[in-house]
């Protein structure tokens, strides 16, 4: 199992990063924006305290059931489009939950402290927090969104230079060096696996796509993922494709076998991969 966690690492640390603003709220500064933006609009004449309400109800649902029809049922008349595309959230704007934030870096620390069986200060929870603090916390004449793993790695440099200064460079570099080498590896296979496997454009009707995206929320947060809402299953070679390898899925978690354990991390990312390809490949 580590070591299918090891190949895959900083494409699932991307995806946990990212997978944040999914359960975020906007912070205070944000809310206050939007109240104002819709008492402008005359589409809200209620209190600051009863938007909150709205808001919260809005971001507590999954990011691909955040339709502008729920906000105009709850508002006193029909948001316009341009004042509904400033709900969006990045890491400028929203209250991430810090304790998710702990949880990956704990899972990163302990990932690093394993595979290269070292107890530097570099891979310390405390160092691999911060890292994420700031990325989850950016400036803003820095990246909000759509977070790769070499931004994780420039915000740690930066990070570890500024508590150790130079005194920690070699230790940083040389697992920097074996963690970039996956990355690159990764990549490559991706754009191997993009030049031998064309996917066209494929229609989802919006049970396929709110499937879809449940199914890798799901994922991302380690819960049960759901059984595809429709009696007679996925009809569509890719969805059909999906539910098998849910079914693996299903077995590999349930087992305590060590030899269906080790491949847990690896189907997770299979499901992830198949999952955001469909949500790429969807027509318009």
């Amino acid at each position: 199992m580590l070591n299918e966690v090891r190949t895959l690492f900083p494409r699932l640390l991307e995806q946990k990063i990212n997978a944040l603003l999914d359960e975020a709220l906007p912070n205070s500064l944000k809310a206050f924006q939007l109240y104002k933006a819709c008492k402008a609009e005359e589409v809200w004449q209620d209190s600051l305290e009863k938007f909150s309400e709205v808001l919260t109800n809005f971001f507590s649902r999954a990011r691909s059931e955040r339709r502008k029809s729920l906000l105009d049922a709850v508002l006193d008349r029909p948001l316009s489009a341009t004042t509904f595309e400033s709900f969006h959230l990045t890491f400028h704007n929203a209250s991430v939950e810090e304790t998710q934030v702990l949880k990956i870096a704990d899972w990163a620390h302990h990932f690093m402290r394993v595979t290269y069986k070292s107890e530097s200060l570099v891979i310390s929870k405390s160092i691999l927090h911060k890292t994420l603090d700031a990325l989850t916390h950016p400036p803003l004449f820095e990246k909000g969104e759509h977070i790769t793993f070499d931004d994780f790695c420039e915000a740690w440099k930066k990070i570890v230079f500024r508590f150790f200064g130079k005194n920690k460079d070699a230790e940083l570099a040389k697992i920097l060096n074996e963690l970039r080498l996956l990355n690159t590896q990764l990549e490559t296979n991706k754009d191997l696996t993009n030049e031998n496997k064309f996917f066209p454009t494929i229609y989802l009707t919006q049970t396929e796509i709110d499937w879809t995206t449940a199914v890798r929320d799901a994922i991302l947060n380690r819960t049960k993922p759901p059984r595809f809402p429709l009696s007679r299953g996925p009809q569509k070679p890719r969805l059909i494709d999906l539910q098998k390898t849910l079914r693996l899925y299903e077995i590999v978690f349930t087992s305590k076998l060590p030899e269906f354990i080790r491949h847990r991390e690896n189907i997770c990312a299979t499901i992830l991969d198949r999952c955001e390809g469909l949500l790429r490949d969807k027509a318009s």
